[in-house]
């Protein structure tokens, strides 16, 4: 039986293929950019309606970003327009058009979709001044209304993903 100290041909294959493979993965970054949410203006909603969505806001706030990061673009939350980082970014504006909260008694004791909350909103994606894309989506649900966010997040993921060629 013959004993060697030094390193085999297969390991030195293995460590520069791991090597490659590695390297591979991380030498393209996906598309950065920055999420601006516009819930509406304050002063066309009562202070309840103007609540709600600074709740859906929050939340959206939270899960947008973890979830574009799941597929390569890395999302990063701005409080206003003029946090837009550009050099590089793209900007992706959401703005809460319509929002009806529902009525959770009638979800829970009536069902069959009586009381479901519902959501619409508009998108816009740019490259400093220049409209790359823009739609609109919406969606209801007789559940929970985080599944309005849910559901057009990841509606917004795959927008993007196709955007970008990304699978």
């Amino acid at each position: 039986m013959k004993t060697t100290s030094q390193p085999t041909i297969r390991f030195h294959l293995f460590f520069l293929v791991s090597c490659l493979l590695l390297g591979a993965g991380t030498a393209a970054a996906g598309p950065a950019i920055d999420i601006l949410i516009e819930p509406g203006d304050s002063a066309q909603l009562t202070p309840k309606q103007f609540e709600q969505r600074l709740d859906l806001k929050k939340y959206m706030t939270r899960t947008l970003p973890v979830k574009l990061g799941r597929h390569g673009i890395e999302g990063r939350i701005i409080g206003d327009q003029d946090d837009y980082a550009g050099e590089g970014r793209q900007l992706l504006i959401v703005r809460y058009e319509r929002y009806n909260p529902g009525a959770t008694a009638a979800r829970i004791i009536v069902g069959f979709g009586a009381g479901a909350a519902s959501l619409d909103v508009s998108c816009e994606l740019l490259d400093g001044d220049r409209q790359l894309l823009a739609w609109e989506d919406g969606c209801g649900t007789s559940e929970h209304w985080q599944r309005l966010v849910n559901k057009l997040n990841d509606n917004t993921v795959l927008k993007l993903k196709a955007h970008y060629g990304l699978r």
